[in-house]
């Protein structure tokens, strides 16, 4: 009889498995999510680095 599947192994694989679907179904759409995705996370590095260059 197998083991259960570990959660933390099961989680990575499922997510890496819904995006690739939302990829190949939807590729325009998958672009656009990745491009705002990508600049929200500029937006926020940038935020980042102005609160520690204002430290000091």
């Amino acid at each position: 009889m197998l083991p259960p599947p570990k959660p933390r192994r099961l989680l990575p694989f499922l997510l890496m498995a819904l995006a690739l679907f939302f990829i190949v179904r939807e590729p325009a759409h998958a672009a656009q999510f990745a491009t705002s995705a990508f600049t929200g996370l500029l937006a926020v590095t940038d935020s980042l680095v102005t609160f520690a260059s204002a430290l000091g």
